[in-house]
Order: C-alpha cells, then structure tokens, then sequence
C-alpha cells in the first residue's frame, strides 16, 4: 500500500472546482461522516466558532481529526448532554493526481504528462477566509473547556484559526468576572438529572464543611470557656488563703 501524502500538499487551490461526481468514476468515500454531535436541542446560550484566516483547502482526514480531538474534550469535560458541536464545512471537493512511477530512477523511465486530469484520489472543503469551521454551543460556565478544544482541532489543521464568540459574550464575561470555577464532569454523564446530582453533591458538601467549621468554632469557644474557669478556680483559692493569713 502506497504512503499517504501530507494533507497540507491539497491546502493550496490551484484550479477551478471540481464537485460533479456523476462525471468521475471511483472517487473515494469520505472518513468524516458525523457532523453533528451532543445535545442537538439542548438550551445553550453561548455559541462560539472555528473561524478560518486564510483561504484553503482541508482534506477530509484533517476535517475527521479535528472533529475527533474537539469532541474528546467536550466529551470528557461537559458530558454528551452539556454541549452541542456542529461541523459547519463538507469535503465537496474532489482531489486528483497523476500518479507516476516512484523510486530509483523513476524520472527517467516517466516524466509524465503536462497538465494532466489525473485519478480521483480524495475529497476536501474549501474555505474561506472568516468561515466558520465548525461550531459549539454551551453554557458560560463551560467557556473554558470550549478553548481548549478548538485548541487541540486548531493543531489537525493546515491553517491558522480563532475563536469568535456568536452569542453569549456578555454572559461569558460575567462568569468570567465572578471567578467561579467549574469542575470537570464525570466521564459517563448523559442526562440532566446527573448534572443536578452533581450540583446538589456540590452543595450537600459545602453545606457539611461549613457545619464543620461552625462546630469546630464552638469546640474552639467551649474549651476556651473550660481554660477560663480553670484559671478562677486557681486564683480564688489563692485569695482565701491570703485572707487567713491576714487574720491570725
């Protein structure tokens, strides 16, 4: 089996665009083949985007890895119903290439033809610059988790991107200023009622430590009120016998 050529040697468009399959024969299928993932009708508020800087083509092993690395991370840090992750471009592009001999000696035995059609050999998305890649719906407080996963798609692509928040953004920056800190969903959550354990967990547990910390305060107030009787108790004693003294 022949090796897989870099994908960032199909980034570059060159020619016009070639979609009509009906045309071609033996074009090969598409690895990405999801496109939405989460909770497609879940209520989020903040809606942020993958946004290209410069015109390109991305093959569709690049759209799968990204997707991949993207989806892990929400996946492990907000559940499969604490985000909704949509790809927003389609590998309609088809990519050809003259294939000729390789190896010793191989540019004397063929140069090959000039301009040549070629074989199919895969598909690719044309973007452009300021379109949206893909996309990610949360809540503010999972902000954060949304960074980082464009950050791990940003690295299975041939381009460099950044992140627009759509909507939400006011909201995004008033959890931000409240300095709450979220903790990572546990691997396995599906539903809501698993987020409202979670939460009244969270509770039940600062309500325990701060009933902790009230009795831990009277203990505190208790034996101090114990060391104070101690010390009258040493001291009266003391006067009795001063007072004896002084009588005889």
């Amino acid at each position: 089996m022949a090796k897989q050529k870099r994908g960032a040697l199909y980034k570059h468009i060159k020619s016009h665009s070639n979609t009509r399959r009906e045309y071609m024969g033996g074009v090969p299928g598409s690895r990405i083949t999801q496109f939405d993932l989460g909770d497609k009708n879940g209520n989020f508020n903040v809606k942020v985007s993958l946004v290209a800087e410069e015109r390109v083509q991305i093959i569709h092993n690049a759209l799968e890895a990204s997707r991949v690395a993207a989806n892990r991370v929400l996946m492990k840090n907000c559940g499969s119903a604490g985000y909704h992750l949509k790809v927003r471009v389609y590998p309609h592009e088809v990519l050809r290439e003259n294939k000729q001999a390789s190896g010793a000696g191989a540019d004397r035995v063929s140069q090959g033809m000039r301009q040549s059609f070629g074989k199919a050999i895969g598909t690719a998305a044309r973007v452009e610059v300021g379109q949206a890649i893909m996309t990610v719906r949360v809540t503010p407080e999972r902000f954060q988790f949304v960074k980082e996963a464009f950050r791990k798609a940003n690295t299975k692509l041939p381009i460099p991107t950044r992140l627009v928040i759509e909507e939400g953004e006011e909201e995004v920056k008033k959890f931000i200023a409240s300095g709450i800190k979220v903790k990572v969903v546990a691997i396995g959550t599906t539903g809501e009622a698993e987020a409202k354990a979670a939460k009244d967990a969270a509770k039940a547990a600062a309500g325990a430590a701060a009933g902790a910390e009230g009795d831990a305060k009277e203990g505190d107030k208790k034996e101090d009120a114990k060391a104070g009787d101690k010390k009258a108790d040493a001291k009266a004693p003391a006067k009795g016998d001063d007072k004896g003294k002084g009588k005889k």
